[in-house]
């Protein structure tokens, strides 16, 4: 898989999952200055990219070995 691919499938769920985690760590008042939120939200990002990109190939060969 080429890197555009990878971005069009996964950036924007990593986006979504990264604003409800720094939303929550906000709301709970984990953090309150606004680097840090601009810090976190982006670690998030770059951490649930990652994760993505990681696990779906593994979950895929998993589930398609899989025979009913």
């Amino acid at each position: 898989m080429n890197l555009r691919t990878l971005i069009h499938d996964h950036l924007p769920n990593a986006v979504v999952a990264a604003v409800i985690f720094t939303l929550y760590n906000a709301y709970t008042g984990g953090i309150a200055d606004p680097v840090t939120i601009g810090v976190e939200f982006i670690a998030y990002v770059i951490a649930i990219f990652i994760g993505f990109v990681v696990i779906t190939p593994i979950l895929d060969e998993a589930f398609s070995s899989v025979t009913t």
